[in-house]
């Protein structure tokens, strides 16, 4: 996402028409189905460790075009500013002026999208293992414990089983905080959407 929008952002032109029409196609393949579909084929012979990986590599693929274009917009924000300019009047090269001029400018912007993107993180993996696609018994999951929980009798007899549920949505609740606190903290004159 990083390279990508990072190219995008500063080539501008066609480079960039390419590859937003590139992101756009990826950002419009439904998600939910796709998760289903590539969770539900994981071999049922796959460690906890192998499972968990190969999640992880599913929500990265379905989630780098959102930060893909965010860098994007960032760059492009960044690409006429005067220290850019004079480094390329000085003969730098694209790569050398967005790794050593562009990409400190926007570190602190790089930090606040990955805080942020923790929630949606959270979330998806929680019910990829609620719906039974995701980790699987005996692994430790916020979705293997709701799912757990979803029995009314179990709940009634031992409403501690609910708890998960409070944990999950406090901790989607803490890193939004935490993010928009982090994105405060990194740039105090933007204007906070709360």
């Amino acid at each position: 996402a990083l390279v990508i929008g990072g190219i995008a952002g500063y080539m501008g032109g066609w480079v960039d028409y390419l590859i937003q029409r590139f992101t756009e196609i990826v950002r419009v393949i439904p998600v939910i189905p796709l998760y289903m579909g590539l969770a539900a084929s994981f071999p049922k012979e796959w460690s906890t460790t192998q499972i968990y990986f190969a999640m992880t590599m599913i929500l990265g693929l379905v989630g780098w075009p959102t930060l893909a274009r965010r860098i994007r917009g960032a760059l492009l924000s960044l690409r006429d500013e005067d220290y850019v300019v004079a480094a390329r009047l000085a003969g730098a090269s694209p790569a050398r002026i967005i790794g050593r001029h562009m990409l400190p400018a926007f570190t602190s912007f790089i930090i606040v999208d990955l805080v942020i993107s923790f929630p949606y993180m959270i979330l998806s993996e929680t019910a990829l293992s609620f719906i039974g696609l995701g980790l699987r018994p005996p692994a430790i999951s916020w979705g293997i414990l709701l799912q757990d929980a979803q029995n009314i009798r179990a709940i009634q007899q031992a409403p501690w089983l609910f708890i998960p549920a409070a944990v999950v949505v406090t901790a989607v609740i803490a890193f939004t905080v935490l993010g928009d606190g982090v994105r405060d903290a990194a740039d105090p004159y933007a204007v906070s959407g709360g």
